[in-house]
């Protein structure tokens, strides 16, 4: 009887482990697709948003939401660095000629 509540309580602990886990990326993915979203917010204030941003977010949000999170994280990271790539992009140009705006550099 000894040995069955012990194992009895073993497995009932390994099947709440992958819950947790899950909440976990869950929580993570959530994270990183906010963070996302507002560093690509700031790229289109500064009208430089790269073409596939908008969509990678997207997918990430549609993966999170069937809660293949792993997917979601995968995607929200590949989001969040063309975000600040763009941002950095638009930093290193901004002082320099740029054709289609017109502007000539002193």
């Amino acid at each position: 009887m000894n040995r069955f509540c012990t194992v009895f309580i073993i497995l009932i602990a390994l099947n709440s482990l992958p819950i947790q886990a899950d909440s976990n990326l869950a929580s993570q993915s959530q994270e990183i697709i906010n963070k996302a979203k507002s560093k690509n917010k700031v790229a289109i204030k500064l009208k430089n948003e790269w073409r596939d941003t908008r969509k990678i977010i997207k997918a990430a949000q549609k993966a999170h939401s069937k809660k293949n999170y792993k997917k979601s994280i995968e995607l929200a990271k590949e989001a969040l660095n063309q975000a600040t790539m763009a941002v950095k992009q638009h930093n290193f140009q901004k002082d320099r000629y740029r054709f289609l705006d017109g502007y000539v550099e002193n």
